[in-house]
């Protein structure tokens, strides 16, 4: 029980949407007989541009408690092989103690810092923040994990590089990173656990609350489209750029960025990759995993529609967030005004909030409460798809009956989707996952109940994408949606094992006078397995250790201040353990 309950903390921490459908099961909620007006939570928001206030001495986290809790997480998991190599390795990824900030910025912070360092219009490489975008004149926040010298508790010394960590989004903006991140992490290990671990091995971590979401809370809210994640993080990794060189002489933040995420983040990570690729400027991908992802949107949807037609989908609350997406809530897709929605116009009802999908979004309820005004079982009577375009539905259906594995091109296609179906087509990333050119890892699932395996490409075709079961043969990505998230999300942190691979890597300053201090030296066991392992997930290449290079870790100091390492484990593994009895987690989207 208690390592089940931890594997699915894991998955809570791949994406946020867990305990939704057997927590609602147990309990379910009343109806709503009128919607709640959104407000700000007491206290108001974070400050942004500001470290977030923290239980620990100048807000930093020190190495010793990160380890102590992802040793303790780790341990309890009881993962065989593979739970051996993550900690065997553990003290080799953390080594920098970790501040926490909120950072913001805007689209028009973005293009003027673009086009101050580049000889290009910022409209033309990041068109998701030209002038009347759906990003535009918006504010975008995330959660920085600024890695800090452990010895001087001052930024590292050198060129660091980055990571893009995504978080799948809930319908409550309040409950974006920069939000939920815990004053005390050793009370309270954050669901963005893997984030912490990837900031402690050496790298500026971004984790975007992504817009309409954090700080922009009273902003149109969207999801799954390329353009709103590309808008959420580019913009981000801009501003730590130029934060970072204004105010610091011995810190700059290296083109290298390592970019992941689990189910809508892995949708994310894959438009958020293209993104950095448009802006042509010499960043260089050190990693980049895709997983559980639905990058097959006008395609494998398909099976989620039909199981919402037949009643048997796990998951239907994901179409009130496509429904309020792709219905005119957003200039960029080219539905929008069309009169080709993708909600039902039964829920477009303007006179009554609790029969539209946009409103639902604006006042941010929870899925729960989602779930009790929607079609299907169970709430009310029809199917969970009587929430969709029937016309939509009704192509799928159609399509899906015929053996005919494209419903938008199809001959059930009608005059009133051709918009919808450009809008979702526009949308689907597989054509560009399978375009890029630097090495893509994958992990999804062949169980997955909720974002179906047949998402995943076909990687006997491209050399550049890789299963991470090819990789690593421990990691055998299996079960629910759930389960595998918490798989995935652990397999992140393999090419973060190896010190001297360039997704960790502090490269030295141009140092002409020498007035810049070193930066610490990465110090930990090296597997020799291990670490070539590691170095084949990141794209590179690198030589086993031989026995006599292994090194043996001195034992790592206990905390001079604030808990001790074993309360830390423990804690963690309390809070893991009270998640999953309050709430036998199940992940969707």
């Amino acid at each position: 029980m208690m390592m089940k309950g931890l594997l699915l903390l894991l998955a809570a921490a791949a994406s946020p949407v867990a305990g939704r459908i057997q927590q609602r099961r147990a309990q379910t909620p009343e109806p709503l007989t009128e919607l709640p007006v959104l407000t700000l939570p007491p206290g108001g928001l974070r400050a942004c541009n500001e470290p977030i206030p923290s239980d620990f001495p100048d807000n930093i986290i020190t190495k010793e408690v990160i380890l102590a809790i992802l040793q303790g997480i780790i341990d309890a998991l009881e993962l065989g092989e593979l739970g051996d190599t993550l900690s065997s390795q553990m003290e080799s990824i953390v080594q920098y103690d970790v501040r926490a900030h909120k950072i913001c910025t805007s689209c028009e912070e973005a293009n003027e810092l673009f086009e101050s360092t580049n000889n290009a219009l910022a409209s033309e490489t990041m068109p998701y923040c030209a002038a009347g975008s759906f990003a535009a004149g918006r504010t975008m926040s995330g959660l920085l994990l600024e890695p800090i010298d452990p010895d001087t508790k001052e930024p590292i010394v050198g060129k660091v590089p980055a990571t893009i960590y995504n978080f799948s989004t809930e319908p409550n903006p309040f409950l974006a990173p920069t939000e939920t991140w815990p004053a005390n992490v050793a009370q309270s290990p954050p669901q963005t656990v893997t984030a912490l671990a990837t900031s402690s091995a050496g790298t500026y971590t971004i984790i975007p609350d992504v817009i309409g979401n954090g700080e922009d809370w009273e902003g149109i809210r969207s999801y799954v489209v390329a353009a709103v994640y590309q808008a959420s993080a580019v913009p981000l990794l801009l501003k730590t750029q130029d934060m970072l060189e204004k105010e610091y002489t011995c810190t700059e933040l290296d083109k290298r960025v390592a970019i992941m995420g689990f189910s809508e983040a892995g949708y994310a990570t894959t438009a958020i990759a293209h993104a950095v690729d448009m802006l042509m400027d010499g960043w260089v991908h050190t990693y980049t995993a895709v997983a559980g992802a639905p990058v097959k949107m006008s395609t494998e949807l398909k099976m989620n529609i039909v199981d919402m037609y037949e009643n048997t989908y796990t998951f239907p609350m994901f179409a009130a967030r496509l429904g309020n997406a792709y219905s005119s809530t957003n200039v960029d897709l080219v539905n929008t005004g069309a009169s080709s929605e993708f909600a039902n116009d039964e829920y477009l009802d303007s006179t009554d909030p609790l029969k539209d999908v946009r409103e639902w979004a604006k006042a941010g309820i929870g899925y729960e409460e989602m779930a009790m005004l929607m079609p299907g079982p169970p709430a009310s009577e029809g199917r969970q798809s009587d929430i969709m375009n029937e016309e939509y539905v009704d192509m799928v259906v159609s399509s899906f009956e015929d053996g005919d594995n494209d419903p938008c091109n199809s001959e059930f296609k009608t005059e009133g989707v051709n918009s919808l179906c450009e809008a979702i087509m526009e949308n689907d990333l597989i054509d560009i996952l399978e375009s890029f050119d630097y090495p893509v890892v994958i992990c999804h699932s062949p169980e997955d109940e909720i974002i179906p395996y047949e998402n995943v490409p076909n990687t006997t075709e491209y050399a550049h994408l890789t299963l991470i079961e090819d990789i690593v043969p421990s990691l055998q990505p299996s079960g629910t949606h759930a389960e595998s998230g918490a798989q995935c999300t652990m397999s992140f942190l393999f090419p973060f094992m190896d010190p001297t691979s360039d997704v960790r890597t502090i490269e030295p300053l141009d140092d002409p006078d020498g007035s810049c201090v070193s930066a610490v030296t990465t110090t930990g066991s090296t597997i020799a397995g291990a670490t070539t392992t590691a170095a084949t997930i990141a794209g590179a290449t690198t030589t086993a250790a031989t026995p006599d290079a292994i090194e043996t870790p001195s034992p790592t100091p206990k905390p001079t201040e604030g808990p001790t390492s074993s309360a830390v484990a423990a804690s963690a593994v309390n809070v893991a353990v009270t998640l999953f009895v309050t709430a036998s987690v199940v992940v969707a989207w």
